[in-house]
């Protein structure tokens, strides 16, 4: 599942960026340049929703306008500097697929994620997931 917010990035204070993603109450982060400032945004973000899904608890609801994001935090917004867009991937319900490969592929897969302390599984979505990474730049 994918879920984007917006953060409201406000003007430089001293050395850093103060961030706050005003759909998830208590989510706030700083960075020092725009890209640790997403990094440390998708971070916060993640790890808020984490305890949501840990406590059985639904994902806030996304902003759908400048305005209604901006109601959720009222005066104490600052002076805004940006308003970007983080998306994320919480973790979710694990499903079953059923995948189809070379038999000698799969057991080597099998045994070299054994060694690595994993499952196939489990090192095949790693792989994949760094691959994407990789291919988008982050």
């Amino acid at each position: 599942m994918k879920l984007t917010y917006f953060a409201i990035v406000n003007k430089k204070e001293g050395q850093y960026y103060p961030v706050i993603v005003p759909d998830i109450p208590g989510c706030f982060t700083e960075g020092t340049t725009m890209e640790e400032v997403k990094a440390m945004a998708e971070d916060a973000i993640s790890t808020l929703l984490a305890d949501y899904a840990a406590n059985g608890m639904p994902y806030p609801q996304a902003s759908q306008t400048y305005e209604e994001l901006i109601s959720k935090v009222g005066d104490d917004c600052g002076e805004i500097a940006y308003v970007i867009p983080i998306t994320v991937y919480p973790s979710s319900r694990i499903i079953r697929i059923s995948m189809t490969g070379a038999e000698d592929k799969l057991e080597y897969i099998k045994d070299f994620a054994a060694k690595c302390g994993t499952t196939r599984s489990a090192f095949m979505i790693d792989a994949a997931m760094n691959a994407i990474a990789h291919a988008n730049g982050d």
